[in-house]
């Protein structure tokens, strides 16, 4: 089976070759998520530390150690009472046909320990360990930043050995069955309701992006090899719209490495800032995820910045990147016509004939069906609160941890310095204004169009 372009051939024989590094990205991925699950719980021991320290300050703190742990536990056994004559009530509805929201279920409380409680009563000073916790969150050094960070570091310091090399490039494209696991999450009115306003800034901004480049690219004599792949993938889809044209347009290894080359690099700085971009505009979680599912090129890295920004953020980031690379067997026919038709038109040549069915069908992205498979099944009410908790503790985030694993490793500045000349500054410049508009118009269309109810 076909890698899709990453340089790697998916097939048993080659399983031996991919192993190595396909472990290396599990195990890296697997300590990176017992960061995120030790640093998330210190925040949130943080968050209960500063208010014991409050209660003290006031004098009104709990007598002992035994006192503020049975205080919690009765105020969430009252919550979970609550819950279940709701969860009834629910169950009873759906019973009968009718209407009903699903509940959800109250999460445990936060309880420190006896000796950080201690220590907060009697020291009044919050434990190192749990500030650390929350100053790592609030600089959103998730499992995503640990990934990223520590493979691009690890990539251009020490290097990644031969042995694990396929590997680590074979993993990336795990992120695509987190991406159908995502569908559990997703009600058909959502996705038609956030589908239709990302189709509209599909429309206006990746293909706009694309005919742009082309044009721009034909007034400056670029190549139409390498204009044709900058275009597919600074316009589309990053490296899967860029593979899938580069046959078209007669692409040389040259052209399509630049063409790599000028998309990692948007894409890899692009990774790293609209987190921190998006907060300083105040952007809320599904506006951003609008906006990156608009204007990050590649789908890996819109996935990690999408969730690396909160989870709210990954679902709506999710549905515009699904109309966006559904998009991809129609840049495919633009590239036809622009580089193949056009041109033997204005030569006095008769035009190639395109099979529109044939192009669809080879070029359609698969994973897309898994997704809608998944949320049609959500829409069925196959998956309860508990499954899509379990999903996205587990599977997903196993999925994502891996692939990110290997987009990290695989971040090589070496690679990202393969930009050239004209066709490096057209498609920086057109990503870059594809960027600032998006967000311009995804901020100013709001937070109801872009929110995912479930």
């Amino acid at each position: 089976m076909s890698s899709g372009g990453i340089g790697v051939e998916y097939s048993f024989k080659n399983l031996p070759k991919m192993l190595p590094g396909l472990l290396l990205c599990a195990v890296f991925g697997w300590l990176a998520l017992q960061w995120d699950v030790t640093t998330h719980n210190w925040s949130r021991e943080f968050k209960e530390a500063e208010k014991v320290l409050k209660a003290v300050n006031e004098g009104k703190a709990p007598a002992s150690y035994d006192e503020y742990k049975k205080k919690l536990e009765e105020s969430y056994a009252k919550k979970m009472e609550e819950f279940k004559a709701q969860e009834a009530a629910y169950k009873e509805a759906k019973a009968k046909g009718e209407p009903a929201k699903e509940p959800k279920k109250p999460a445990k409380p936060v309880v420190l320990s006896e000796a950080d409680f201690t220590q907060v009563t009697q020291s009044k000073a919050i434990p190192g360990k749990l500030s650390f916790g929350d100053m790592v969150i609030k600089f959103q050094l998730t499992y995503v930043a640990v990934l990223l960070l520590g493979g691009m570091l690890i990539r251009n310091t020490v290097g990644v050995p031969e042995i694990f090399r396929a590997g680590t490039v074979a993993a990336r494209p795990l992120i695509k069955p987190g991406i159908i696991i995502l569908g559990a999450y997703y009600m058909w009115s959502d996705v038609l309701k956030v589908g239709v306003v990302g189709l509209l800034l599909v429309i206006a901004f990746v293909i706009g992006t694309q005919i742009l480049i082309s044009f721009w690219g034909r007034r400056a004599k670029v190549d139409s090899g390498l204009a044709g792949v900058m275009g597919a993938g600074v316009g589309v889809c990053g490296v899967s719209a860029a593979v899938a044209v580069a046959p078209v347009v007669n692409a040389k290894p040259r052209d399509f490495f630049y063409a790599i080359g000028t998309i990692l690099l948007f894409g890899t700085l692009a990774l790293f800032t609209f987190p921190y971009i998006g907060q300083a505009l105040g952007m809320s979680q599904p506006v951003f995820g609008a906006w990156v599912g608009t204007a990050i090129l590649n789908t890996a890295q819109l996935v990690a910045a999408a969730s690396w920004y909160g989870h709210d953020s990954l679902l709506t980031a999710n549905v515009v990147n699904i109309v966006r690379v559904g998009f991809i067997p129609l840049v495919v026919l633009w590239a036809i016509y622009f580089y193949v038709v056009k041109p033997a038109v204005e030569a006095g040549h008769e035009g190639q004939k395109i099979n529109v069915w044939e192009v669809i069908r080879d070029k359609f992205p698969i994973f897309v069906f898994g997704f809608f498979i998944m949320v049609t099944l959500n829409e069925m009410g196959l998956f309860t609160a508990q499954d899509r908790t379990i999903l996205a503790s587990d599977l997903l985030k196993l999925f994502f941890a891996i692939g990110f694993a290997g987009v990290g490793l695989n971040i090589a500045f070496d690679d990202l310095k393969k930009a050239g000349g004209t066709a490096f500054v057209i498609g920086v410049v057109a990503a870059t204004l594809k960027a600032v508009l998006a967000a311009i118009a995804v901020m100013a269309i709001g937070e109801e169009a872009f929110k995912v109810k479930g």
